[in-house]
Protein backbone atom coordinates (compact mmCIF):
# COMPACT_ATOMS: atom_id res chain seq x y z
CA UNK A 1 0.00 0.00 0.00
CA UNK A 2 1.64 3.44 -0.83
CA UNK A 3 1.71 5.81 1.75
CA UNK A 4 -0.09 8.78 3.13
CA UNK A 5 0.99 11.99 2.21
CA UNK A 6 0.46 15.27 4.78
CA UNK A 7 -0.35 18.69 2.94
CA UNK A 8 -1.35 22.60 4.06
CA UNK A 9 -3.75 24.49 3.36
CA UNK A 10 -5.55 27.83 4.52
CA UNK A 11 -2.70 30.29 4.46
CA UNK A 12 -1.61 32.00 1.26
CA UNK A 13 -4.19 31.33 -2.29
CA UNK A 14 -1.40 30.42 -4.56
CA UNK A 15 0.19 28.02 -2.15
CA UNK A 16 -3.33 26.27 -1.77
CA UNK A 17 -3.51 26.18 -5.66
CA UNK A 18 -0.15 23.91 -6.15
CA UNK A 19 -0.94 22.16 -3.36
CA UNK A 20 -4.34 21.15 -4.67
CA UNK A 21 -2.73 20.06 -7.90
CA UNK A 22 0.19 18.35 -6.70
CA UNK A 23 -2.44 16.16 -3.88
CA UNK A 24 -4.96 15.71 -7.17
CA UNK A 25 -1.79 14.34 -8.65
CA UNK A 26 -0.26 11.75 -5.94
CA UNK A 27 -3.52 10.69 -5.75
CA UNK A 28 -3.90 9.60 -8.98
CA UNK A 29 -0.75 7.64 -8.39
CA UNK A 30 -2.44 5.58 -5.38
CA UNK A 31 -1.32 7.53 -2.57
CA UNK A 32 -3.90 8.66 0.69
CA UNK A 33 -3.90 12.53 1.56
CA UNK A 34 -4.37 14.39 4.92
CA UNK A 35 -4.97 17.90 4.50
CA UNK A 36 -4.31 20.08 7.61
CA UNK A 37 -6.10 23.11 7.13
CA UNK A 38 -4.53 26.20 9.52
CA UNK A 39 -7.84 27.61 9.57
CA UNK A 40 -8.90 24.84 11.74
CA UNK A 41 -5.22 24.39 13.38
CA UNK A 42 -6.47 22.79 16.77
CA UNK A 43 -8.72 20.72 15.38
CA UNK A 44 -6.17 19.56 11.85
CA UNK A 45 -3.39 19.47 14.77
CA UNK A 46 -5.57 17.03 16.82
CA UNK A 47 -6.23 14.81 13.94
CA UNK A 48 -3.13 14.62 13.11
CA UNK A 49 -1.50 13.52 16.24
CA UNK A 50 -4.17 10.99 15.82
CA UNK A 51 -3.36 9.86 12.28
CA UNK A 52 0.57 9.86 13.63
CA UNK A 53 -0.46 8.03 16.65
CA UNK A 54 -2.31 5.17 15.03
CA UNK A 55 0.62 4.57 12.37
CA UNK A 56 3.15 3.94 14.91
CA UNK A 57 0.70 1.65 16.35
CA UNK A 58 0.50 -0.11 13.46
CA UNK A 59 3.96 -0.25 12.71
CA UNK A 60 4.40 -1.73 16.50
CA UNK A 61 1.93 -4.57 16.06
CA UNK A 62 3.12 -5.30 12.44
CA UNK A 63 0.70 -4.48 10.58
CA UNK A 64 3.18 -2.50 8.40
CA UNK A 65 6.39 -3.17 7.68
CA UNK A 66 6.60 0.27 6.44
CA UNK A 67 8.02 2.35 8.92
CA UNK A 68 7.44 5.68 6.93
CA UNK A 69 3.91 5.31 5.88
CA UNK A 70 3.36 8.80 6.02
CA UNK A 71 5.27 11.43 4.69
CA UNK A 72 4.49 15.36 4.72
CA UNK A 73 4.97 17.41 1.21
CA UNK A 74 4.16 21.35 2.19
CA UNK A 75 5.84 24.83 0.58
CA UNK A 76 7.38 27.20 2.38
CA UNK A 77 7.65 25.25 5.84
CA UNK A 78 4.01 25.18 6.52
CA UNK A 79 3.99 23.40 9.64
CA UNK A 80 7.44 23.05 9.73
CA UNK A 81 7.73 23.88 13.23
CA UNK A 82 4.71 22.31 14.50
CA UNK A 83 5.57 21.54 18.41
CA UNK A 84 4.17 18.91 20.14
CA UNK A 85 3.14 19.74 23.62
CA UNK A 86 6.30 18.45 25.70
CA UNK A 87 8.23 20.79 22.87
CA UNK A 88 9.18 18.19 20.97
CA UNK A 89 9.10 18.56 16.81
CA UNK A 90 6.35 16.66 15.74
CA UNK A 91 7.82 15.87 12.88
CA UNK A 92 10.56 14.60 14.68
CA UNK A 93 8.70 12.80 17.48
CA UNK A 94 7.23 10.49 14.90
CA UNK A 95 10.22 9.93 12.56
CA UNK A 96 7.59 11.38 9.53
CA UNK A 97 9.40 12.93 6.59
CA UNK A 98 9.04 16.55 5.44
CA UNK A 99 9.64 17.62 1.74
CA UNK A 100 9.61 21.21 2.29
CA UNK A 101 9.23 22.64 -1.28
CA UNK A 102 10.92 26.12 -1.47
CA UNK A 103 9.20 28.65 -3.92
CA UNK A 104 10.87 31.59 -2.79
CA UNK A 105 14.62 31.91 -1.96
CA UNK A 106 15.75 30.47 0.97
CA UNK A 107 16.89 33.70 2.80
CA UNK A 108 13.38 34.68 3.21
CA UNK A 109 13.26 31.59 5.69
CA UNK A 110 16.26 31.54 7.74
CA UNK A 111 14.49 30.80 11.28
CA UNK A 112 12.53 27.65 10.15
CA UNK A 113 15.09 26.53 8.23
CA UNK A 114 17.72 26.45 10.98
CA UNK A 115 15.66 24.50 13.20
CA UNK A 116 13.99 22.16 10.09
CA UNK A 117 12.81 18.76 11.58
CA UNK A 118 15.86 15.85 11.45
CA UNK A 119 14.00 13.98 8.26
CA UNK A 120 13.33 17.16 6.47
CA UNK A 121 14.30 17.41 3.05
CA UNK A 122 14.30 20.81 1.16
CA UNK A 123 13.46 21.53 -2.56
CA UNK A 124 14.11 24.56 -4.47
CA UNK A 125 13.06 25.95 -7.75
CA UNK A 126 15.62 27.55 -8.68
CA UNK A 127 19.39 25.51 -8.69
CA UNK A 128 21.31 28.69 -6.92
CA UNK A 129 19.18 28.60 -4.39
CA UNK A 130 20.29 24.85 -3.99
CA UNK A 131 23.76 26.05 -3.56
CA UNK A 132 22.78 28.46 -1.14
CA UNK A 133 21.57 25.67 1.28
CA UNK A 134 24.50 23.71 0.66
CA UNK A 135 26.96 26.29 1.56
CA UNK A 136 24.69 28.22 5.11
CA UNK A 137 22.54 25.06 6.49
CA UNK A 138 24.85 22.37 7.29
CA UNK A 139 22.08 21.02 9.62
CA UNK A 140 19.67 20.07 6.22
CA UNK A 141 20.94 17.01 5.01
CA UNK A 142 19.10 16.50 1.74
CA UNK A 143 18.05 19.16 -0.72
CA UNK A 144 17.94 19.05 -4.23
CA UNK A 145 15.90 21.17 -7.37
CA UNK A 146 12.67 21.13 -8.23
CA UNK A 147 11.28 23.67 -10.78
CA UNK A 148 7.87 25.53 -10.52
CA UNK A 149 5.20 23.95 -12.08
CA UNK A 150 1.84 24.90 -14.17
CA UNK A 151 -1.90 24.51 -13.66
CA UNK A 152 -3.90 24.22 -16.63
CA UNK A 153 -7.46 25.56 -16.95
CA UNK A 154 -9.85 23.53 -19.19
CA UNK A 155 -7.96 21.47 -22.05
CA UNK A 156 -9.87 23.43 -24.67
CA UNK A 157 -7.72 27.18 -25.36
CA UNK A 158 -9.20 29.83 -28.05
CA UNK A 159 -6.76 30.61 -31.19
CA UNK A 160 -4.85 33.69 -30.13
CA UNK A 161 -6.94 35.61 -32.58
CA UNK A 162 -9.76 35.39 -30.63
CA UNK A 163 -8.74 36.15 -27.51
CA UNK A 164 -9.28 39.58 -26.00
CA UNK A 165 -6.51 40.83 -23.89
CA UNK A 166 -3.10 41.37 -26.11
CA UNK A 167 -0.56 41.44 -23.50
CA UNK A 168 -1.45 39.89 -19.22
CA UNK A 169 0.69 40.64 -16.60
CA UNK A 170 -0.08 38.98 -13.46
CA UNK A 171 2.30 40.07 -10.61
CA UNK A 172 2.50 42.35 -7.88
CA UNK A 173 5.65 45.16 -7.88
CA UNK A 174 7.90 44.09 -4.86
CA UNK A 175 8.81 47.58 -3.94
CA UNK A 176 5.46 48.92 -2.64
CA UNK A 177 5.52 45.96 -0.44
CA UNK A 178 8.95 45.39 0.81
CA UNK A 179 9.25 48.30 3.62
CA UNK A 180 8.57 45.81 6.42
CA UNK A 181 11.94 43.48 5.14
CA UNK A 182 14.49 46.71 4.73
CA UNK A 183 16.20 46.71 8.07
CA UNK A 184 17.86 49.21 10.65
CA UNK A 185 21.36 49.69 8.11
CA UNK A 186 23.32 51.08 11.00
CA UNK A 187 22.85 47.89 12.64
CA UNK A 188 25.18 46.33 10.26
CA UNK A 189 28.61 47.09 12.04
CA UNK A 190 31.56 46.18 9.38
CA UNK A 191 30.64 48.54 6.36
CA UNK A 192 28.11 51.11 6.10
CA UNK A 193 25.02 49.55 5.47
CA UNK A 194 23.14 52.74 2.59
CA UNK A 195 26.35 52.55 0.99
CA UNK A 196 25.89 48.85 0.41
CA UNK A 197 22.37 48.57 -0.72
CA UNK A 198 22.91 51.60 -3.18
CA UNK A 199 26.00 49.50 -4.12
CA UNK A 200 24.76 45.99 -4.58
CA UNK A 201 21.69 47.41 -6.47
CA UNK A 202 23.55 49.26 -8.86
CA UNK A 203 25.50 46.29 -9.60
CA UNK A 204 22.52 44.14 -9.91
CA UNK A 205 20.85 46.32 -12.11
CA UNK A 206 23.88 46.80 -14.16
CA UNK A 207 24.97 43.03 -14.19
CA UNK A 208 21.21 41.63 -13.95
CA UNK A 209 22.52 37.78 -14.53
CA UNK A 210 24.44 38.09 -11.19
CA UNK A 211 22.53 36.51 -7.93
CA UNK A 212 21.95 38.98 -4.87
CA UNK A 213 23.85 36.67 -2.32
CA UNK A 214 26.80 36.56 -4.69
CA UNK A 215 26.94 40.26 -4.92
CA UNK A 216 26.36 41.34 -1.62
CA UNK A 217 28.69 38.59 -0.70
CA UNK A 218 31.79 40.18 -2.74
CA UNK A 219 31.26 43.71 -1.42
CA UNK A 220 31.33 42.39 1.78
CA UNK A 221 34.92 40.49 1.19
CA UNK A 222 36.22 43.63 -0.83
CA UNK A 223 35.41 45.89 2.04
CA UNK A 224 36.83 43.04 4.79
CA UNK A 225 38.69 40.09 4.46
CA UNK A 226 37.80 39.32 8.20
CA UNK A 227 34.21 38.65 8.50
CA UNK A 228 33.30 35.47 9.45
CA UNK A 229 31.12 32.94 6.50
CA UNK A 230 28.25 32.76 9.26
CA UNK A 231 28.32 36.62 9.48
CA UNK A 232 28.57 37.35 5.80
CA UNK A 233 25.27 34.96 5.69
CA UNK A 234 23.54 36.92 8.64
CA UNK A 235 23.92 40.22 6.60
CA UNK A 236 22.53 38.75 3.66
CA UNK A 237 19.85 38.05 5.33
CA UNK A 238 19.47 41.59 6.53
CA UNK A 239 19.90 42.87 3.20
CA UNK A 240 17.55 40.33 1.27
CA UNK A 241 15.55 43.42 0.64
CA UNK A 242 17.69 44.37 -2.62
CA UNK A 243 16.58 41.24 -3.85
CA UNK A 244 12.72 42.35 -4.22
CA UNK A 245 14.00 45.58 -5.30
CA UNK A 246 16.00 44.86 -8.57
CA UNK A 247 13.27 42.19 -9.42
CA UNK A 248 10.97 45.45 -8.95
CA UNK A 249 12.70 47.72 -11.26
CA UNK A 250 12.72 45.38 -13.99
CA UNK A 251 9.15 44.33 -14.00
CA UNK A 252 8.22 47.93 -13.88
CA UNK A 253 10.48 48.87 -17.15
CA UNK A 254 9.50 45.58 -18.59
CA UNK A 255 5.42 46.36 -18.88
CA UNK A 256 6.43 50.59 -18.81
CA UNK A 257 9.06 49.83 -22.52
CA UNK A 258 5.52 48.10 -23.64
CA UNK A 259 2.73 50.97 -22.90
CA UNK A 260 4.88 53.70 -23.96
CA UNK A 261 5.50 51.88 -27.49
CA UNK A 262 1.63 51.22 -27.86
CA UNK A 263 1.30 47.76 -26.39
CA UNK A 264 -1.63 47.31 -24.37
CA UNK A 265 -0.68 45.90 -21.39
CA UNK A 266 -3.64 44.56 -18.44
CA UNK A 267 -1.91 44.44 -15.02
CA UNK A 268 -2.93 42.77 -11.91
CA UNK A 269 -1.35 42.85 -8.41
CA UNK A 270 -0.34 45.70 -6.36
CA UNK A 271 1.73 48.77 -7.31
CA UNK A 272 0.77 49.17 -10.81
CA UNK A 273 -1.43 52.02 -9.96
CA UNK A 274 1.38 53.51 -7.98
CA UNK A 275 3.77 54.10 -10.92
CA UNK A 276 4.34 57.68 -12.31
CA UNK A 277 4.06 56.43 -15.55
CA UNK A 278 0.52 54.42 -14.50
CA UNK A 279 -1.70 57.20 -16.56
CA UNK A 280 -0.84 55.68 -19.46
CA UNK A 281 -4.10 54.47 -21.40
CA UNK A 282 -1.70 51.84 -23.40
CA UNK A 283 -2.07 50.11 -19.22
CA UNK A 284 -5.02 48.69 -18.07
CA UNK A 285 -4.81 48.20 -14.36
CA UNK A 286 -7.29 45.66 -12.76
CA UNK A 287 -6.26 45.60 -9.04
CA UNK A 288 -5.25 41.92 -7.27
CA UNK A 289 -7.21 38.84 -7.78
CA UNK A 290 -6.59 35.44 -6.28
CA UNK A 291 -4.27 32.98 -8.05
CA UNK A 292 -6.81 30.25 -9.69
CA UNK A 293 -8.52 33.90 -11.08
CA UNK A 294 -5.84 34.36 -13.12
CA UNK A 295 -5.83 31.08 -15.09
CA UNK A 296 -9.26 32.09 -16.87
CA UNK A 297 -7.42 35.54 -17.79
CA UNK A 298 -4.34 33.67 -19.23
CA UNK A 299 -6.91 31.67 -21.70
CA UNK A 300 -7.79 34.60 -22.57
CA UNK A 301 -4.18 36.38 -23.20
CA UNK A 302 -2.65 36.47 -26.49
CA UNK A 303 0.54 36.87 -25.04
CA UNK A 304 1.45 36.19 -21.35
CA UNK A 305 4.69 38.81 -20.39
CA UNK A 306 6.99 36.89 -17.23
CA UNK A 307 9.83 38.92 -15.10
CA UNK A 308 11.55 36.38 -12.79
CA UNK A 309 11.34 36.68 -9.17
CA UNK A 310 15.50 37.29 -9.37
CA UNK A 311 15.38 33.05 -10.43
CA UNK A 312 18.81 33.14 -12.66
CA UNK A 313 18.55 29.12 -12.64
CA UNK A 314 15.04 28.52 -12.32
CA UNK A 315 11.72 29.17 -13.77
CA UNK A 316 8.56 30.77 -12.41
CA UNK A 317 5.06 29.36 -12.22
CA UNK A 318 3.98 32.47 -14.74
CA UNK A 319 5.69 30.68 -17.51
CA UNK A 320 4.21 27.39 -17.61
CA UNK A 321 0.88 28.34 -16.20
CA UNK A 322 0.97 30.52 -19.70
CA UNK A 323 1.79 27.91 -21.53
CA UNK A 324 -0.60 25.34 -20.45
CA UNK A 325 -3.83 28.37 -21.29
CA UNK A 326 -2.19 28.10 -24.95
CA UNK A 327 -0.54 31.60 -24.72
CA UNK A 328 2.38 33.06 -26.30
CA UNK A 329 5.12 33.43 -23.34
CA UNK A 330 7.59 36.23 -23.43
CA UNK A 331 10.70 36.18 -20.41
CA UNK A 332 13.43 37.14 -19.16
CA UNK A 333 15.55 33.92 -19.71
CA UNK A 334 17.07 31.88 -17.00
CA UNK A 335 19.96 28.66 -17.59
CA UNK A 336 17.56 26.56 -16.59
CA UNK A 337 15.29 27.86 -19.38
CA UNK A 338 17.65 28.30 -21.95
CA UNK A 339 18.10 24.51 -21.13
CA UNK A 340 14.68 23.20 -21.37
CA UNK A 341 13.66 26.02 -24.52
CA UNK A 342 14.35 27.35 -27.31
CA UNK A 343 14.04 30.91 -27.95
CA UNK A 344 11.60 31.55 -31.06
CA UNK A 345 10.12 27.57 -30.57
CA UNK A 346 8.32 26.84 -27.06
CA UNK A 347 8.52 30.69 -25.87
CA UNK A 348 10.42 34.01 -26.40
CA UNK A 349 13.18 34.90 -24.12
CA UNK A 350 14.66 38.10 -23.69
CA UNK A 351 17.62 39.75 -21.96
CA UNK A 352 17.12 42.27 -18.64
CA UNK A 353 20.15 43.80 -20.36
CA UNK A 354 18.30 44.43 -23.61
CA UNK A 355 14.73 45.38 -22.42
CA UNK A 356 14.63 48.17 -25.74
CA UNK A 357 14.73 44.91 -28.16
CA UNK A 358 11.49 43.54 -26.00
CA UNK A 359 8.59 45.89 -27.59
CA UNK A 360 9.92 45.32 -31.24
CA UNK A 361 9.37 41.32 -30.26
CA UNK A 362 5.62 42.12 -28.66
CA UNK A 363 4.72 43.77 -31.82
CA UNK A 364 6.59 41.03 -34.32
CA UNK A 365 3.74 38.34 -32.99
CA UNK A 366 1.28 40.45 -33.06
CA UNK A 367 2.40 40.81 -36.59
CA UNK A 368 2.43 37.47 -37.74
CA UNK A 369 -0.34 35.55 -35.64
CA UNK A 370 0.19 32.46 -37.67
CA UNK A 371 3.55 32.08 -36.23
CA UNK A 372 2.27 33.26 -32.75
CA UNK A 373 0.26 30.33 -32.31
CA UNK A 374 2.28 28.25 -33.61
CA UNK A 375 4.57 29.22 -30.43
CA UNK A 376 1.90 28.78 -28.02
CA UNK A 377 0.91 25.30 -29.21
CA UNK A 378 4.63 23.93 -29.11
CA UNK A 379 4.84 25.58 -25.62
CA UNK A 380 1.74 24.22 -24.68
CA UNK A 381 3.08 20.63 -25.80
CA UNK A 382 5.83 20.88 -23.89
CA UNK A 383 4.84 22.00 -20.65
CA UNK A 384 1.66 19.48 -20.84
CA UNK A 385 4.63 17.05 -20.93
CA UNK A 386 7.09 18.00 -18.65
CA UNK A 387 5.79 21.11 -16.35
CA UNK A 388 2.88 19.71 -14.66
CA UNK A 389 2.35 19.30 -11.07
CA UNK A 390 1.65 15.69 -12.10
CA UNK A 391 5.40 15.62 -13.75
CA UNK A 392 6.49 17.42 -10.00
CA UNK A 393 4.73 14.85 -8.28
CA UNK A 394 6.38 11.68 -10.58
CA UNK A 395 9.83 13.44 -9.92
CA UNK A 396 9.05 13.49 -5.90
CA UNK A 397 8.01 9.44 -5.83
CA UNK A 398 11.26 8.87 -8.04
CA UNK A 399 13.71 10.81 -5.71
CA UNK A 400 12.09 10.24 -2.35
Amino acid sequence: MKKTMIYFVGVYDTLDLFTEKLREAFEDMGYGSFVYDARLAQQSKEALIALLESNQCAIKDGASNQKQGIVCVAFNNLGYNLDLADGRNLWDAYEVPYINILMDHPFHYEKPLRNAPENSVVLCTDRNHVKYIRKYFKNIRQTDFLPHAGVELGSRHKPLAERGIDVLYAGALPIYTVSKMIPDLSSIREVDGQEMAQDVLGELIKNPERTTEDVIAAYLKDKRNDIPEQRIHEIIVQMRFIDSYATSFFREQAVRILVESGIRVTAYGTGWDQCDWSDNSYLDYRGKVLAPEILPLMNNAKVVLNTMTWFKAGAHDRIFNGMLAGAAVVTDGSTYLRREFRDGEELLMFSLKELGTLPERVFALFGHMEEAQRIAERGYRAAKENHTWKSRAEYIEEKF
